[in-house]
């Protein structure tokens, strides 16, 4: 479990600090018409169409750590640190109408799940090698299909949550082993 909360901790740091990065850029800008010519900027508009999905990471991360019983006090520490950091840079785009308008509905960015996954569903096998999420079955991929999932040597992975490891936190993708005795990774003869 150590190395799942470092993993976990390493990345959300990462999170972080592009979030606060763009709470420092936006509100080093004195002048807010600069600052709407800026966000309404074919370039403005993509940057903070990132720095959404970045957050939209730390969220499946949080849910991944709910869904698979993690629980740390230095998560929970980053995950508030970022919140408030996103917090702080919504309460800035505030004062630009349009670039509100372009923001997701608070819905969209809630990638947590009810609760602790049953142990049939705790297999890392089956979950995003970054946030932990398990993988959507079949049938929620029709009403979900921004959630299909990429396979690389052998581990399942959010195109968003690669993006972001590879671009901002290492150039090698994580590969989480499963525990052990994960029955449904054992072969049928073997024994936990």
């Amino acid at each position: 479990m150590d190395s799942y909360i470092a993993h976990q901790h390493k990345c959300l740091k990462n999170i972080h600090r592009v979030i606060k990065n763009a709470n420092d850029i936006l509100c080093g800008i004195s002048q807010p018409s600069v600052c709407s010519e800026v966000l309404l900027s074919s370039q403005g508009t993509d940057y903070i169409s990132g720095v959404v999905e970045v957050y939209r990471v730390s969220q499946r991360m949080e849910g991944g750590m709910i869904s698979l019983n993690i629980g740390n006090e230095r998560l929970r520490l980053i995950l508030r640190d970022i919140d408030l950091a996103w917090n702080n840079l919504q309460a800035f785009l505030s004062l630009c109408p349009c670039v509100l308008q372009m923001m997701p509905p608070p819905s969209a960015l809630n990638c947590k799940t009810a609760g602790p996954l049953s142990e049939t569903k705790r297999c890392l096998h089956r979950c995003c090698g970054v946030c932990l999420i398990v993988r959507l079955t079949e049938e929620q991929l029709v009403t979900e299909p921004t959630e299909r999932m990429l396979m690389y040597e052998g581990t399942l992975y959010h195109p968003s949550c690669a993006n972001f490891w590879l671009h901002c936190v290492d150039p090698s993708l994580p590969a989480l082993l499963c525990h052990g005795n994960c029955h449904l990774c054992l072969k049928p003869n073997e024994k936990i």
